[in-house]
């Protein structure tokens, strides 16, 4: 649904995160535990992220996690650990070609679909040792356009229902020419949430990008919020000079047609999608309390959508000035001198996701009462 702009700022006194959320590195691991692993966390696209391998490592949220590609053609996520004395099954982050999972300590052996299928002196364990109560852990893994997702908690939502209107809003952004155009990753010195915060501010759009994203999203009169539960949405229509050098696709709707969505995604991915069938994925994994890699990837129709070499310095351009931004802003949280100011209407989006995170902040204190820190407890006190 669209909301109006006033919507979230009017209904109570909204104030923004205080600046110890940004510049406490104790908050970081508490940050991994109770949000980044309780919720969805996008990974790539199958295509891309496996390249006909079988197997590969990788680390998402503090973990190492293993997706498998089975002989069924099914991608899998598990744990990267043994059952059975801990040990990784790939000690590297990478791709792999292996027909089985060998335990490297002992030689336990699983299938690709996670189930044990080789034990070395299987005799000599208790008599009522069965293979079948050891499998690997799994990790829920599920899929929208083929674009694959993690998620450590059984509490969470599907997938579908966690992406709420985005498939709708999208689905015919994709065809069968969609294809990876770009790929691009950038060390940026600040705090995760403050890039996530930027990246959701609709007011700086004006200011900071004057010559870049405001060409292409036009007067801020123009501008449409949505919320749904752990996303929400930016929709501009398209400005006239925009339209007339850029190429449409013909499956679009009239909406789509006209407009560019942004959409944030909780707790730190970013989606945008234009009607020449450019999308981009924008995903902020933490590094430090003050350090962050954001991950680009640009995905279009070559025969339609701006050439890569355009589309690198569109978005090199507003990229740069993001990263001045939010390294400027860093230093000024970290300056003691920062109390939170007064929330505009253009900054609901921003609230919108600090008040998903601030609950599950706070869910985790409930959970980590007994051995949470004295600087997280008051940190996160009301």
């Amino acid at each position: 649904m669209v909301i109006s702009l006033s919507n979230i700022s009017s209904q109570k006194k909204s104030t923004f995160f205080a600046a110890p959320l940004y510049t406490s590195a104790a908050l970081l691991t508490f940050e991994q535990q109770h949000i980044f692993r309780q919720t969805w966390l996008y990974i790539g696209r199958a295509e891309e992220l496996m390249q006909s391998a079988t197997v590969r490592a990788i680390e998402v949220a503090g973990t190492s996690v293993l997706i498998t590609h089975g002989k069924d053609g099914n991608l899998r996520a598990f744990h990267n650990v043994c059952p059975h004395r801990a040990a990784l099954f790939c000690s590297e982050a990478g791709l792999y070609q292996l027909k089985h999972l060998i335990c490297p300590y002992h030689a336990w052996t699983y299938s690709l679909e996670g189930d044990l299928v080789g034990v070395p002196r299987e005799e000599r364990f208790a008599s009522e040792f069965c293979r079948s109560d050891y499998p690997l852990t799994p990790v829920r893994l599920e899929q929208w356009q083929d674009f694959v997702f993690l998620c450590f908690s059984d509490a969470a939502p599907p997938l579908i229902e966690f992406l709420g209107s985005i498939p709708a809003a999208l689905n015919e952004h994709f065809t069968p020419q969609t294809t990876l155009l770009l790929q691009k990753q950038y060390s940026v010195q600040c705090n995760w949430k403050v890039y996530h915060d930027n990246t959701l501010c609709d007011y700086h759009v004006a200011v900071a990008h004057r010559t870049t994203l405001d060409v292409v999203q036009g007067p801020v009169s123009r501008y449409q919020h949505e919320f749904d539960a752990f996303v929400n949405l930016l929709y501009t229509p398209t400005t006239k000079d925009w339209r007339s050098q850029n190429s449409v696709l013909a499956e679009l709707n009239d909406r789509s047609r006209e407009g560019f969505f942004t959409f944030g995604i909780f707790p730190n991915l970013h989606l945008l999608a234009l009607p020449n069938g450019v999308i981009a994925w924008l995903r902020i994994d933490p590094v430090s309390v003050d350090q962050s890699l954001l991950n680009l990837e640009i995905y279009g129709v070559p025969e339609l959508s701006p050439s890569i070499d355009q589309l690198s310095q569109d978005f090199e351009s507003f990229t740069a000035e993001d990263m001045a931004i939010t390294e400027s802003v860093q230093r000024g949280y970290a300056s003691g001198a920062y109390h939170s100011g007064p929330v505009n209407q253009l900054e609901d989006r921003i609230v919108h996701q600090q008040q998903i995170i601030w609950q599950y902040l706070q869910a985790g204190l409930q959970r980590a009462r007994s051995s949470v820190s004295p600087e997280i407890a008051a940190l996160l006190s009301d």
